[in-house]
């Protein structure tokens, strides 16, 4: 098990740390050595090993964490949470580190997180758990695409919320946000509802979606396979590579929306959302909890 705090020894140097387990099993001291000389190269960690580890940066130390569970070749490897206490750079690094030695070693590896872009990473499989239950269990890519509740699709980024009517035109269906939108005809066959999520005809439901998949466009133009929410650009920010911004609809509703324009603020603005990024859910099936 690799923990939060990493747990090493302070007192140790770091060949001791890594070796303390195939200590405690009685394995002799040369078969020992040999190992700690293994894992060091594994993890980087050349001409460290006698170095005390209250010397060594935080990836180093998680290393060494990992090192010391990897050396009794364990065949469940468990992580708790183990890059939470690294900057952001060097928790990319890791992340990349202990995926690589995963799939080297074959190590079957429970990992503990909060990240959703860690998990995304990291997982072959992810298991969404919500207040104790599991809420869902699928590859990174069906979870993404393809989250079964409104906990899950707001965990995976998908936290913009619209609230819709779904109502009959004579010849077809229309889609009417509650608050500062227009209809939008659809076709029936192409409503893009997960009726595994329980929401076949839906007169009321939610609509959640992702800010990079929402695009800002004229409050006048016709957007094909769109919904389109009428607002007001209230915030802007910078993140690097494109500009987040906060639009107002109605009086308090807010979705934040990128795009690659910078956009005066105060500005009549629409938002044009593609049917095919929004995941649906009944309104009396929202759920609230912390992953």
């Amino acid at each position: 098990m690799v923990f939060q705090s990493y747990a090493l020894w302070p007192h140790m140097t770091v060949a001791q740390n890594i070796g303390y387990g195939l200590k405690l099993r009685r394995v002799g001291r040369a078969e020992i050595s040999a190992r700690i000389d293994e894992l060091l190269a594994m993890l980087r960690l050349d001409g460290l090993g006698e170095r005390k580890v209250t010397a060594l940066s935080g990836g180093q130390r998680q290393r060494v964490a990992l090192g010391r569970a990897l050396a009794v070749s364990p065949q469940v490897l468990l992580l708790d949470e183990p890059l939470s206490n690294l900057d952001a750079r060097i928790r990319e690094d890791v992340r990349h580190e202990i995926k690589t030695l995963q799939q080297r070693l074959g190590i079957t590896t429970v990992h503990v997180t909060h990240d959703r872009q860690e998990a995304m990473v990291m997982a072959d499989r992810i298991v969404i758990l919500n207040a104790g239950h599991i809420a869902q269990i699928g590859t990174p890519e069906e979870i993404y695409n393809r989250p079964v509740s409104p906990f899950v699709a707001s965990f995976m980024g998908a936290a913009n919320i619209v609230p819709l009517r779904l109502r009959g035109n004579g010849s077809g269906l229309e889609l009417e946000p509650e608050v500062g939108g227009r209809r939008t005809a659809i076709d029936p066959a192409a409503l893009p509802i997960d009726r595994d999520a329980g929401c076949p005809g839906a007169a009321s439901f939610n609509a959640h979606f992702r800010s990079e998949d929402a695009r800002l466009c004229d409050p006048d133009a016709v957007a094909e396979g769109c919904l389109v929410l009428l607002g007001e650009i209230v915030q802007c920010s910078y993140p690097g590579g494109f500009y987040r911004y906060a639009v107002r609809v109605g009086a308090a509703q807010q979705y934040l929306v990128d795009d690659t324009r910078r956009l005066a603020l105060g500005g009549a603005i629409g938002i044009a959302l593609p049917l095919t990024a929004l995941h649906f859910y009944p309104q009396h099936n929202v759920q609230n909890g912390n992953g």
